[in-house]
């Protein structure tokens, strides 16, 4: 039974593993039968940029999140984390939701994690 499954990242990556975990599970559940979303906020939206490799854990991220887009060809990315990430340069198709938008996808889906 396919599921909506929502994966809200939040954690810093510059700063800890947990958002490359998320990315990491986000991978795994999308790569099986489940509809996957994954949001973006606070500082996670530096995962899309191209200075990830500087990053904690940034090396396995690229490699999770290239594959990762094959399954999830958008990502989501919170408007006010949007201001402050320059996302021009990146390789990943973002689009900017509210935190209304972002309340009613986690409402909709059937399971959800943050990381």
């Amino acid at each position: 039974m396919t599921q909506k499954i929502i994966v809200l990242i939040r954690s810093n990556p510059k700063k800890t593993h947990r958002a490359s975990e998320g990315i990491r599970i986000a991978l795994g559940l999308a790569s099986g039968e489940h509809a996957v979303e994954v949001i973006l906020a606070d500082q996670a939206p530096l995962l899309l940029t191209p200075d990830l490799h500087e990053y904690v854990d940034g090396e396995i991220t690229e490699k999770f999140l290239s594959t990762l887009k094959e399954f999830v060809p958008i990502f989501y990315v919170e408007e006010k984390s949007a201001e402050g990430v320059d996302l021009g340069d990146s390789d990943y198709e973002t689009a900017i939701l509210s935190a209304d938008e972002i309340a009613a996808k986690i409402a909709a889906a059937d399971r959800f994690a943050v990381f």
